[in-house]
């Protein structure tokens, strides 16, 4: 397509005009919501790893040590056979994806390892150790946040307990209102709430700049959430990379060839003459035109895949998330 563009419109290069195929890729992902924008995954909580006995959530098996405004803490020989026996397995989550705190002070997350002495194993942290340090701390290590599946995500559709039967609230709290209720992060139980955390800068993550959620409560139980989302939708980097269905090329490059239009007209100098050169206004307003034309049937057949969804989705009314149910008699009880 960029080969084709760099032809018929004079002047681009290739490479600018891959950017303005996925400039205009963007602008048809934006004009409405498409039937490849809806997805499901989930996520699947470890709970407590490396359990022992212990008092409240409990703890993780063995200490460790930690010295404030170091970014390192070091396992004793009890937590380090464990440490190294979940990373030789490759038991997933991976290690880096996990957190790491002395009960019940700060939560940090675990973005290194160095396994150079297997009876006193370093983690690596995303900050600076801020709180009180020693040797012999006990400390948990589950997972707090959890990065969402792509980067161009946009927003949750329908996040939901599949154990407990229950919907997740995405939409009504913060951190501060986290700082609030419960600023130790303390309460451990079936988590209701999706929290945004920040976007994903550990170094080396597989989803690094993804945004990060917490889920709250804390799960301390291997347990399965799963969620649709909402995603913009992939760019065109790679040579067999091609658009989502059903969109098709030719449309893709009618409006691209309308944003090459626009970028040529804009070119013009001041004090170009009269009728000198195409006139790339009129190109840039028919291409749009084709454009239009081709993308009515694309929508149509788009809106077939999905139709009910946008048009009739309501959020539950019932406070405990239970809908209404055919009673005996064949009749919707619509109350209580």
């Amino acid at each position: 397509m960029a080969r084709r563009m760099a032809i018929e419109v004079p002047g681009l290069v290739d490479s600018y005009c891959g950017t303005l195929l996925n400039e205009a890729l963007n602008l048809i992902y934006s004009e409405q919501y498409w039937s490849w924008q809806v997805q499901t995954s989930g996520w699947l909580t470890p709970g407590l790893l490396f359990p022992v006995g212990g008092v409240g959530p409990g703890q993780s098996a063995g200490t460790i040590t930690a010295t404030p405004y170091q970014n390192t803490v070091v396992g004793d020989a009890t937590a380090s056979a464990q440490w190294l026996a979940y990373i030789t397995a490759g038991t997933l989550p991976l290690f880096t994806t996990l957190q790491i705190r002395s009960p019940f002070y700060s939560i940090y997350s675990i973005i290194g390892i160095n396994a150079t002495n297997p009876a006193a194993i370093v983690l690596t942290l995303d900050r600076e150790w801020v709180d009180p340090g020693g040797s012999l701390l006990v400390y948990m290590i589950y997972q707090n946040y959890f990065a969402v599946p792509v980067p161009d995500f946009k927003r949750f559709l329908g996040p939901r307990d599949l154990t407990d039967n229950s919907p997740l609230d995405f939409w009504s709290m913060s951190q501060q209102d986290l700082a609030e209720l419960d600023p130790q992060r303390t309460n451990f139980s079936d988590p209701q709430y999706v929290v945004p955390w920040q976007t994903d800068q550990r170094p080396g993550s597989a989803t690094f700049g993804n945004m990060l959620y917490e889920l709250w409560p804390a799960q301390l139980s291997q347990e399965p959430y799963t969620f649709n989302f909402l995603r913009l939708g992939p760019t065109l980097i790679n040579p067999g990379d091609t658009v989502p269905y059903p969109l098709t090329e030719e449309c893709l490059l009618w409006r691209a060839k309308e944003c090459a239009f626009l970028y040529k007209e804009a070119q013009k100098g001041e004090h170009m003459e009269r009728g000198q050169g195409a006139n790339w206004q009129f190109l840039a307003e028919s291409a749009h035109e084709e454009f239009k034309k081709v993308m009515k049937p694309i929508k149509d057949r788009d809106a077939d895949l999905m139709p009910l969804y946008w048009t009739k989705f309501k959020r539950d009314i019932y406070a405990d998330g239970w809908g209404p149910y055919a009673s005996t008699n064949g009749m919707l009880n619509v109350g209580r």
